[in-house]
């Protein structure tokens, strides 16, 4: 983070806002991996600066911690970005390897929003806030983060129709619930909250998604236990009277 030489040699001092934003981008990536357990010696080594420098423009660590925190928040709550994203997606791809991209992309964005929430929670009670009635400009930050989110649930709609229209004719299910269930399936690798099976690997959610969990493609088995005769009809019997019913080999026997 090193300011612009002026015409003198000497460099220009950055404005402030300028400098939080340098600090900011520069230390993203360490406060994601270590959140409230990062030092301030570590940010500043990140930041390329002295300490002192770190605490002019933010004051102390925790209110650093928390604008990196919001910043990437914003970040993984992009619209700009997700409509970019699955719109990078190439459409004459197989439609398995167009949904495994969407899930890869879903998941990377999930995983950034509950890490940078978890930091502002761990945040939030650090510092007592969790006892206090929440001040203006917090309230003003979560309705624009709720108003965000919905911009950018708006874009995912959007994308991800796009991604599944050259296939809509295959489609058993109106394109509405296809998007819905993509989205379901991104969405409960975080929801879980037993951890008793790591989550399937994007490319085999994604087949699963196209071409179902079963293989008899929907067609049901009657039991031939359960399997009643219509006394009403005065068909023949195909077989003689005490003669054992056929069975229908399963597809898997010899």
């Amino acid at each position: 983070m090193s300011p612009t030489p002026t015409p003198t040699g000497r460099a220009a001092p950055m404005a402030p806002d300028d400098r939080r934003s340098a600090i900011i981008d520069a230390v993203l990536p360490l406060v994601g991996e270590f959140g409230l357990d990062v030092t301030s010696r570590e940010l500043a080594d990140a930041a390329g600066i002295a300490e002192g420098t770190l605490f002019r423009a933010f004051g102390d660590k925790l209110t650093l911690i928390g604008a990196v925190a919001v910043e990437g928040l914003h970040r993984a709550s992009g619209p700009v970005e997700t409509r970019a994203e699955l719109a990078a997606i190439d459409r004459e791809a197989p439609l398995e390897e167009r949904l495994e991209r969407v899930i890869e992309l879903g998941r990377r964005r999930m995983t950034d929003v509950m890490r940078w929430m978890g930091v502002l929670r761990a945040l939030h009670h650090r510092t007592g806030a969790r006892d206090q009635v929440e001040p203006g400009h917090v309230q003003d930050f979560r309705a624009q983060l709720a108003q965000q989110r919905e911009q950018q649930r708006e874009a995912t709609v959007a994308g991800l129709i796009g991604v599944l229209q050259p296939d809509e004719h295959r489609l058993r299910v109106p394109i509405e619930v296809a998007v819905a269930l993509v989205e379901a399936s991104i969405a409960g690798t975080h929801a879980r909250v037993d951890h008793l099976l790591p989550a399937p690997s994007p490319r085999v959610v994604a087949d699963a998604l196209v071409h179902g969990i079963a293989k008899d493609r929907g067609e049901k088995h009657v039991p031939a236990a359960t399997t009643t005769t219509n006394t009403a009809s005065n068909a023949p019997s195909e077989n003689p009277p005490g003669a054992a019913t056929p069975r229908t080999p399963h597809p898997q026997e010899p």
